[in-house]
């Protein structure tokens, strides 16, 4: 028998390599017999001579190409960047060597010297961009010196940045609209010679718009057309309507003042007279604090998780009580929406009943707490929490919750009998039969027979006013501004050009909160009423003037064709849908159009009037291979100020990563703790009185140690809706003569300017108090602006409420070149400042 060594058994890699060495040995015989014949016919030099003038083609093409982009000094954009790399890829496959001129020495030393060409011409691409902007900077050195300040490196790198698409991510007071002004000077002087009218400018706001005019006239004496959104959409629209011959569609709120006054007026109308109409709202109200969609076992993953939830979660009634189910909301709502003999129903959510103490298993006292209570009746309602499946819910705690529910239950009842207590009942199975309202009031009403027998009772409805009245303060408040809401909702809409049909079936398809749903309603009902008026008369508003604008130019292909080579966008990270669209349909006019976006993604604060932020973010999505440059120093602020406006924002996940530094020579060393005022005064008047008081003292006392009266700007999260503080702003300010001037850009001389946070946006002042820096109404972040019930009219945002008031905190302290003061009131403090809690020192009014 032969024995076999398994160690020396032959390998697969041992294999392969026999048969590689094999065949290149047959392959070299063959060679060596054939070649003397193929070198006889001359193929090996044709084939030899081919390859050399393919491989030179390629060169000589790159280089014919390359040489007339040169002499056109321009800046190398993306399209054309690819077409010479991918030059370079063709020449390096025409300059690779074949298999069969492996022996060739000098073919190999040729072609070795057109690839290092080739390789050198790769290399200019890649590096051409970053000359051409440093030969820029020395070119245009002058136009980048204004009086005895230069333009930083970052800033002459963005203006110099010419790619088809261009994002310049600023930082606060790091001088992004200087840079959007000095581009359109540096377009127009360059030598390509940009023709001005050929030049569009897009800003939010007519003031912006007006004050770059302003600076570019005055500045390089320059006209370009600088237009807001709305101004160029009716600009298109009368343009539109002369070529086509059409009736030219007339404006018919000229202000944002007329067109809420007249929403207003509907919802005014419709609640006055609708019954239908007003159940919409009082179910909005019976569900105002219900924040989120309810969640379903489906949503955990652990059962554990969901019962959990389900123990944790609250109602809240309409006079602001917490309960722990539906079912109990349900009662408590409905003595409140009701009179007994023409009063209101006193009643007491888990009063503690001493007199139904018992000892529990473990031999702990326990003192029960009755669902509800009507003190006037010594009238007791129990809600037991037993289905029509006899058992209580699944999330109940215990080994076996029914069990034990149901011996605590007969417990109550035997407490109520031994001390001679009127009880009612209701249960979870008179809740799932749908008469609910029905078994209550007939049971109130027994009940209240067995107290008073010879008394008669009359339940009946209040008035829609009256249980607007009844309702609880916050709720309240909101209700008396919904329309407010309402004309913001359509706006909204109509920048996602959603119209009250979408609504309709965005309400049916897809997952709402109760809240939300009763919200949609209401203003969708008012949005239809709206509509149907403008399309009657020939009319629209400032969102139409925008969505007719972007129809025409889809529907009219000629129109406004080629008619821009630059659009220039600032203010960005506050665009909308229907912004977006505008600029696309006007940069698909023209295919060489370039686009210049100047904005600070930190400072979004326009989500209440459509904008989205994802276009700022993931711009590259909506506009494809773009340029991204910074702007990373801060002129405007101390070192402490830039650090602490970083911070803020670090909580915030949607956000574009970039470095702030301060800027200023003279400020960037400088560091200032925040400054907290913490009140003790729970009741809101006092506590307004308090600060509003104390900061004008401030004021005061600073004046009289130098500083002007317009070196300070105090803000408010919501300034004009909070009456009660302005009452005791405007008296202690007469009091101490201290000049004030409110809710104005207005440059009034030596005024303390008073302000909403979003209407100091683009100012600053050396001194920033910001007041009322709480949770609530008011405060931060506020609850009478609530983003979520706008969610029904928004399509594709992440719903991230918090991150934009959060923004909007970074907006107010950033306005500051050196100093910063909050007011807040203990126990009610916002989130907020807890979050920089490193850069403040607190102090106790």
């Amino acid at each position: 028998m032969m024995l076999i060594n398994l160690n020396v058994l032959p390998t697969t890699k041992m294999i392969t390599g026999i048969i590689i060495f094999t065949m290149s040995m047959i392959l070299l015989i063959i060679m060596g017999f054939f070649l003397p014949y193929f070198n006889g016919t001359g193929f090996l030099r044709k084939k030899e001579h081919e390859i050399l003038k393919n491989s030179k083609n390629a060169i000589k093409l790159f280089e014919t190409e390359w040489k007339k982009f040169l002499k056109k000094d321009t800046y190398l954009i993306y399209d054309d960047k690819i077409d010479f790399q991918d030059l370079v890829r063709k020449g390096q496959n025409k300059t690779k060597i074949p298999w069969y001129f492996f022996w060739n020495s000098k073919l190999k030393s040729n072609l070795q010297f057109n690839l290092e060409q080739l390789r050198d011409y790769e290399g200019k691409i890649l590096i051409y961009n970053l000359n051409f902007i440093i030969q820029r900077k020395i070119k245009y050195k002058d136009l980048f010196k204004k009086h005895d300040l230069t333009l930083d490196d970052d800033q002459q790198t963005a203006i110099i940045t010419d790619d088809k698409h261009n994002l310049v991510v600023a930082g606060a007071g790091s001088g992004k609209t200087e840079v959007l002004i000095t581009r359109i000077a540096y377009l127009i002087k360059r030598k390509d010679d940009i023709r001005p009218k050929r030049i569009l400018a897009l800003a939010f706001q007519t003031k912006a718009a007006n004050e770059m005019k302003e600076r570019l006239k005055k500045r390089y004496n320059i006209d370009v057309e600088i237009r807001t959104f709305h101004s160029l959409g009716n600009k298109i629209l009368k343009d539109t309507s002369k070529i086509k011959g059409l009736k030219a569609p007339k404006l018919e709120y000229e202000t944002d003042r007329k067109y809420q006054i007249y929403i207003q007026s509907l919802f005014n109308k419709e609640s006055a007279k609708n019954k239908t109409f007003q159940n919409t709202i009082v179910n909005f109200m019976k569900h105002f604090e219900d924040d989120e969609v309810i969640k379903e076992k489906t949503d955990f993953k652990k059962k554990e998780e969901f019962y959990k939830y389900q123990r944790n979660l609250t109602y809240t009634a309409l006079d602001g009580t917490k309960v722990k189910s539906e079912a109990e909301r349900k009662i408590m709502n409905f003595f409140i929406i009701h009179n007994l003999n023409g009063k209101r129903i006193k009643i007491i959510y888990e009063n503690p009943a001493n007199w139904m103490k018992y000892k529990k298993e473990d031999g702990t006292d326990y003192i029960p707490k009755p669902d509800f209570y009507f003190p006037e009746y010594d009238l007791y309602l129990e809600h037991w929490a037993i289905g029509k499946n006899g058992k209580v819910p699944e999330w109940f705690s215990g080994d076996n919750p029914t069990k034990e529910y149901t011996k605590n239950m007969n417990i109550k009842k035997e407490k109520y009998k031994l001390n001679e207590k009127t009880l009612f009942e209701t249960s979870q199975a008179d809740y799932e039969n749908g008469n609910f309202h029905e078994i209550l009031k007939e049971r109130f009403i027994t009940a209240l027979k067995q107290t008073k027998p010879n008394e008669e009772f009359n339940l009946e409805n209040i008035s829609y006013e009256e249980l607007v009245k009844r309702v609880w303060n916050d709720c309240k408040e909101f209700v008396k501004k919904i329309s407010m809401n309402i004309s913001r909702f359509v706006v909204i809409a109509k920048t996602y050009r959603l119209y009250p049909q979408d609504i309709e079936k965005r309400l049916k398809n897809e997952k709402w909160s109760k809240k939300q749903i009763a919200f949609a309603k209401i203003a969708n009902t008012i949005y239809n009423k709206y509509q149907k008026g403008l399309e009657k008369n020939n009319y629209i508003d400032f969102s139409d003037m925008i969505n007719k604008a972007v129809d025409y130019l889809r529907k009219y292909k000629k129109l406004y064709n080629n008619e821009y080579d630059h659009i220039l966008v600032d203010e960005f990270q506050d665009i909308s849908a229907q912004r977006y669209e505008l600029i696309n349909e006007l940069m698909n006019k023209n295919s060489k159009c370039k686009l210049f976006c100047v904005g600070d993604d930190w400072q979004s604060i326009m989500g209440f009037a459509g904008s989205n932020l994802d276009y700022f973010i993931n711009f590259k999505k909506y506009f494809p291979h773009p340029v991204r440059t910074d702007l990373t120093k801060n002129y405007r602020s101390i070192k402490s100020v830039v650090n602490v406006g970083a911070h803020i924002i670090k909580h915030n996940k949607g956000q574009i990563l970039k470095k702030t530094i301060p800027g200023n020579p003279k400020l960037k060393e400088t560091e200032r703790p925040i400054m907290v005022y913490s009140s003790n005064k729970y009741q809101y008047l006092k506590y307004y009185e308090q600060i509003a008081k104390n900061c004008l003292e401030k004021i005061n006392e600073m004046h009289k140690k130098g500083c002007s009266y317009d070196d300070f700007l105090v803000l408010m999260r919501i300034a004009s809706e909070n009456k009660m503080i302005w009452r005791f702003i405007i008296d202690y300010a007469k009091k101490l003569r201290i000049p004030i001037i409110t809710e104005s850009h207005k440059e009034v001389p030596n005024r303390v300017k008073f302000m909403s946070v979003h209407r100091s946006k683009g100012l600053q002042a050396k001194v920033v108090i910001v007041l009322n820096v709480d949770k609530g109404l008011y405060g931060f972040p506020c609850e009478l602006e609530n983003p979520d019930i706008f969610m029904p009219a928004i399509e594709n945002n992440d719903g991230l409420r918090e991150e934009e008031e959060r923004r909007l905190f970074y907006v107010a302290v950033t306005r500051a070149k050196e100093e910063v003061i909050m007011y807040t009131q203990k126990g009610s403090e916002s989130k907020f400042v807890t979050e920089i809690k490193d850069f403040i020192k607190r102090e106790e009014l």
